[in-house]
């Protein structure tokens, strides 16, 4: 799955950089797979550390220290750099207290992308908010429910109703199904999954052939469940582990982090980005930088969260 997660990273850094198939954004699709995938793990990591009501703030705090250590360095170097080779006023001290908070960046996505200092970072905001409300999901039994009415919410984004790249990829009412989807997964759910599954199917078919269905990442956000999900579920199911596996997925959540700093970067040096030497000038940087903060930022942290929340989970059983 590491190898995986980091395809899906670069996946996405190729599409900022001009890369696409025939009007296909394949970062879309990627993102999507993303989405399943922690639909999968999230479920996974809650069944078996954090079952009952009493530990979902320990499954908060797991998530916060999880998200937050390389997103916080990345969001502080990005700003450094918008100040040093753009007008101070690049970065407010509210806008970067806000985009600290992390939660609202999808919505800022959808109504001031400006203020959002690392573009890619909205996805983080629907990220936290589905860590959010899955223990609540999972715990009311409800998940079939939440599934179907957001797959109810998605349909007018897929008819154009409502923006279909706001409704449909980026706030999480029209994407939760997408979520639970990898939750299914995870909880061998297969009716359900199925069913859904060949609803997304067919509304990817008539996107393609039926012209007024074309809207913008319909058929990238369809595609992204058709195809992840099978590789997702083989992937899990044949669990090959090893370190170089272990260390791609570990470098993926920087690239995905720090690729447009490196973008700007070299578009204020002079580096023309969207030529081949200029991609690969990006992606070869981006892999180093996440390299670094995956030694100096995530690893320690990773060795901190276990910590502490194990230390206050014992706390917390022996005064119960």
């Amino acid at each position: 799955m590491g190898f995986y997660r980091l395809i899906l990273a670069l996946l996405v850094l190729l599409s900022h950089c001009g890369y696409q198939f025939t009007g296909y954004n394949q970062g879309v699709a990627a993102v999507v797979s993303f989405f399943i995938i922690s639909g999968y793990v999230i479920t996974k990591l809650i069944s078996k550390k954090f079952p009952k009501k009493e530990d979902v703030k320990y499954f908060y705090l797991d998530r916060i220290l999880r998200l937050f250590p390389q997103f916080i360095f990345y969001l502080v170097l990005t700003s450094i750099f918008y100040l040093y080779f753009d007008d101070p006023s690049k970065v407010g001290l509210t806008q970067f207290m806000v985009n600290l908070s992390m939660l609202p960046l999808n919505t800022f996505a959808v109504y001031i992308n400006d203020y959002i200092i690392v573009p890619q970072s909205w996805s983080l905001g629907l990220e936290i908010q589905f860590y959010i409300i899955i223990p609540l999901i999972l715990l009311g039994g409800k998940k079939k429910v939440w599934a179907f009415a957001s797959l109810t919410l998605f349909l007018p984004a897929y008819l154009g109703w409502v923006n279909t790249d706001y409704f449909g990829y980026r706030m999480l009412t029209g994407t939760l199904f997408i979520f639970i989807l990898g939750s299914m997964m995870a909880a061998k759910e297969q009716i359900t999954l199925l069913i859904i599954y060949m609803i997304s199917a067919a509304m990817l078919i008539f996107s393609i052939l039926y012209k007024p269905l074309s809207h913008a990442f319909n058929a990238e956000v369809l595609s992204g469940i058709i195809i992840g999900v099978p590789i997702v579920w083989l992937l899990f199911k044949l669990n090959l582990k090893n370190r170089f596996d272990s260390l791609a997925g570990d470098l993926s959540y920087g690239v995905y982090l720090n690729h447009l700093m490196f973008f700007y970067i070299f578009n204020k040096m002079g580096f023309n980005v969207l030529m081949i030497s200029g991609t690969l000038l990006i992606i070869g940087s981006s892999l180093t930088m996440s390299y670094i903060s995956l030694r100096l930022i995530e690893q320690p942290f990773y060795r901190f969260r276990h910590r502490i929340i194990r230390k206050d989970f014992i706390e917390h059983q022996l005064s119960t």
